[in-house]
């Protein structure tokens, strides 16, 4: 680049700063800008300025390092949390059914010898006057326990539900 300067440099800065060039300008000044170096490379440089920085703000702003280290940490963090975790679920569902079963169990084994634990399932319509809420199936003794058993397994199923939904994976 020549640091020369020329007469009508400023007229040329002008120009090109107000964003006339060559388009506004005239055919005076096109011709000089061809012929005097000085001039013609002040909007060669300016010109080519000018695409880099449109380009250069087209493209998009990367964030800091600190904040990208961070965020990697972080996913890598809760990745390793999720493996963790999916044996620890699956280990609190296999203890739910257990427990399920056991319960199930119980219940089937303590129907069968009649020590009289679930006399007290018959009653409860006719203490609390359910009998003209209930249908004539479930106004008997195995209709009670039917209905006690209905009631529990509708219970384990809500606590089911309330557990998955208060896990990290909802």
């Amino acid at each position: 680049m020549n640091f020369t300067t020329c007469n009508r440099d400023k007229e040329v800065a002008q120009a090109l700063a107000a964003g006339y060039w060559p388009e506004a300008c005239t055919q005076d000044l096109r011709a000089h800008v061809s012929a005097c170096k000085a001039c013609s490379q002040r909007v060669l440089l300016t010109q080519a300025f000018r695409r880099e920085r449109a380009s250069a703000s087209v493209q998009p702003r990367l964030e800091s390092p600190g904040v990208l280290w961070w965020r990697a940490q972080l996913r890598r963090r809760n990745a390793a949390l999720e493996r963790l975790g999916r044996p620890l679920l699956g280990a609190q569902i296999f203890a739910v059914a257990i427990a399920l079963v056991a319960a199930a169990a119980f219940f089937v084994s303590q129907a069968k010898t009649g020590l009289g634990w679930f006399a007290w399932l018959a009653d409860i319509p006719r203490a609390l006057h359910f009998e003209a809420l209930l249908p004539t199936g479930f106004q008997n003794a195995s209709g009670a326990v039917l209905l006690a058993v209905l009631l529990l397994a509708v219970i384990a199923g809500l606590g089911g539900l309330a557990a998955f939904i208060s896990s990290d994976k909802a």
